[in-house]
């Protein structure tokens, strides 16, 4: 019988043994096929990368070319150059762009298969623990006394319980590689949902400045056109030019989208932009660029598109992160109540914006606030405008919003490098945010706003 029991804790130390060096040999596994395949996807991500500082480095020249000609006399031949500066600019951008987005798409794609390895790497060590457990079960409902029995002398006695304190700190150190694995799973998963938002972003960018190319070379072609290459003509049309309420109309695409006039807009921008200390140019170009990225603007629901749609990320799609997903359902379902209480509407007539691809929906008006924002800029909006409470569907109050929050983000000194720092702000939450994403979206900004300005 004793030799019996001896050989079953033989056999439970082999398996034990067996167990480490599966681990071990997996670890390694893991780790060499892990490495080879983020390494082909790191050099892919390098090179993107090294080809879009390249391209920025083209795209500032352009943009020192632009500067010089706007500081020029206006001439027809310092306009042509002008524009066809602006042309390969925005050309560049768009290759850029397209560039940044297949960036990315690689960093989603590596992201997500670590998410995938860390899955697998758990369901692995779940089944080692499963082992340990086994092994530790069987070691507890040995006694003391079949213990020293089953050693002949003091030392096997000790090497067992050795032997067993291993067991036991081996289990210990699965159980928290577990739930190291774990966070790192989540941490994958913020991030995931971050670079997806990118992407939505840089998609939205894009599409601004393919339109926008297109309206330079409409621009052009009809420059030509009219003027056939003759100085007095292209005087004529300076002078015919000033103050072009349809220029404007051309530029901004949102006054569809909200059924506002082209001459409502500026007065409201204007008005908006000399309270808040700000251009109303820039102010537009934010409103124009803001609207364009955005997904359904007006058309959603608070309960389908913003209220459930939090409730479904946090149950659904990312479990790990469920108190704080329920907790921003609440807060802007409260925010959102609480603002149509004040103004007496009927929640469920109220239009907001769609839940796009990522994120929720729930953005409210012209300046697309979410309902929480709204409500830190409403006291302010009110003083300003003298509506009290404001409404963010109301044009003057929604534009006042937004002027504010550029003015807070320096666009107040009107200057080129502080409205540069207001743009990054507004999208990338940092003055100082130096992203492709912030770069090309402050860029895009002070573009549109300069256009913008020649006609206001």
């Amino acid at each position: 019988m004793k030799g019996v029991n001896k050989q079953i804790h033989r056999t439970q130390f082999c398996i034990l043994s067996r167990t480490l060096v599966f681990l071990l040999l997996l670890a390694i596994g893991y780790w060499l096929m892990a490495n080879f395949s983020y390494a082909g996807i790191q050099e892919e991500i390098a090179e993107r990368q090294k080809q879009i500082e390249e391209l920025q480095k083209q795209i500032e020249g352009y943009q020192n070319q632009i500067d010089v000609s706007r500081g020029q006399s206006r001439t027809l031949e310092n306009e042509i150059k002008q524009l066809n500066a602006k042309i390969s600019q925005i050309t560049l951008e768009i290759k850029g762009l397209e560039l940044s987005v297949n960036k990315t798409e690689l960093e989603i794609r590596e992201t997500e298969s670590k998410i995938s390895d860390s899955e697998d790497a758990i369901t692995k060590h779940k089944d080692a623990l499963g082992q340990y457990i086994n092994i530790a079960y069987q070691n507890d409902q040995t006694t003391l006394t079949e213990i020293l029995f089953n050693n002949e002398n003091l030392s096997d006695f000790f090497n067992y319980l050795n032997d067993l304190q291993n067991t036991q700190d081996n289990l210990k150190t699965t159980i928290q590689g577990i739930k190291t694995l774990k966070a790192d799973l989540e941490e994958n998963q913020i991030a995931l949902e971050g670079k997806k938002t990118d992407l939505e972003y840089l998609i939205g960018i894009q599409a601004v400045q393919k339109r926008s190319l297109g309206i330079n070379r409409g621009e052009k072609d009809k420059l030509l056109k009219e003027t056939k290459g003759q100085e007095s003509k292209f005087q004529e049309l300076i002078k015919q030019s000033q103050k072009d309420i349809e220029k404007i109309r051309e530029q901004l695409t949102f006054l569809h989208q909200h059924g506002i006039t082209a001459e409502d807009a500026v007065r409201y921008a204007q008005l908006a932009a000399i309270r808040a200390g700000i251009r109303p140019a820039f102010l537009l170009a934010i409103l124009e660029i803001e609207s364009r990225l955005g997904q359904n603007v007006g058309t959603g629901n608070w309960k389908d598109d913003m209220y459930e749609c939090y409730i479904r990320l946090g149950t659904k799609y990312y479990p790990n992160r469920k108190a704080h997903y329920l907790q921003r359902a609440e807060t802007e379902k409260n925010a959102f109540f609480a603002i149509i209480g004040k103004l007496g509407l009927n929640p469920d007539s109220v239009k907001v914006s769609r839940e796009p691809n990522y994120g929720c929906g729930g953005a409210m008006g012209p300046a697309q606030f979410i309902p929480s924002t709204w409500l830190a800029y409403e006291e302010e909006v009110a003083r300003l405008t003298g509506h009290n409470p404001p409404n963010p569907w109301n044009i003057e109050d929604a534009f006042m919003a937004s002027a504010i929050k550029l003015a807070k983000g320096g666009a107040d000194k009107q200057t080129k490098a502080a409205e540069s720092g207001a743009a990054r702000a507004y999208i990338g939450g940092n003055t100082k945010c130096s992203s492709n994403i912030c770069n090309y979206y402050s860029r895009v900004v002070l573009n549109k706003a300069d256009e913008l300005e020649k006609n206001l």
